[in-house]
């Protein structure tokens, strides 16, 4: 039986140009290909990311930066409400479908210092998966210890520190592209797929401006990602939703992606 962590990408769940909204059919599919593996007897543990919820907020209040005025209070408070209200929303989709998710709050499991993960307690996320739930995480402002008062957690440094501690088979990074390009495919009409990534294809791949966001955009995840491969994650790869290619990636199948090898 194997035990796979999958993080939806906040830019496949929502529409990163219009606040507060979900992608309906993105977020469907991604639910659905999860609940068609685990209906096979699979072990997933969700991750979702903060999209047009948690990132405007989070830079509008520059929680990046920690508590630095009064204001900052303001932004913690209303980022973490909009994260709440994202989550809900994947909730509400898997209990559609019949699924069974349980929603495990980052701010009560982890504490970080200085933007590093320092204590975490995860018994919660281990528990879920034995009753038979999906455990559903997701990026969030947390508490830290250091000189910043909080900083923020990404839903990609969650996914890839579960991978690591619960000892994954898979760690699949659902995004809103068919995976990681040496160019924005966005911007670039021919743009090249890179289907097996190592060092020194990272090295080549340009990460555009609109990449960044509060999280760090997707050089930080890309760095998570390698993170959890060199700690020993077997299957670190990169989907789109469309074509169920989270599905085949979950069942071991063929699918269209990027995967993290060995140079």
């Amino acid at each position: 039986m194997t035990l796979s962590i999958v993080k939806f990408g906040g830019s496949a769940i929502t529409l990163k140009d219009r606040p507060f909204t979900v992608r309906r059919k993105a977020l469907k599919s991604m639910c659905s290909q999860v609940l068609n593996h685990v209906e096979r007897g699979g072990k997933v543990v969700v991750v979702h990311g903060g999209g047009s919820f948690g990132h405007p907020l989070a830079m509008k209040y520059k929680l990046n930066r920690g508590l630095i005025s009064d204001e900052s209070y303001v932004g913690v408070a209303l980022t973490r409400l909009a994260m709440r209200k994202l989550n809900e929303e994947v909730v509400k989709e898997f209990v559609r479908l019949g699924g069974r998710p349980y929603t495990v709050e980052p701010s009560s499991s982890f504490i970080l210092e200085e933007g590093d993960v320092k204590e975490h307690f995860i018994e919660g996320v281990e528990e879920a998966l034995r009753r038979g739930f999906i455990p559903v995480l997701y990026g969030d402002v947390v508490l830290d210890r250091g000189r910043r008062g909080v900083s923020i957690l990404s839903g990609d440094a969650i996914a890839s520190f579960l991978a690591l501690k619960l000892k994954a088979d898979k760690l699949i990074y659902v995004l809103d592209v068919n995976g990681i390009y040496l160019e924005d495919p966005k911007r670039v009409p021919g743009a090249k797929l890179v289907k097996f990534l190592n060092e020194d294809v990272l090295k080549r791949i340009g990460i555009a401006a609109s990449d960044s966001d509060a999280t760090g955009g997707l050089l930080k995840k890309i760095k998570e990602a390698f993170s959890a491969f060199r700690g020993g994650v077997k299957v670190v790869c990169f989907v789109s939703w469309r074509g169920k290619n989270l599905l085949k990636a979950l069942d071991g199948l063929d699918f269209k992606g990027t995967m993290i090898k060995e140079a």
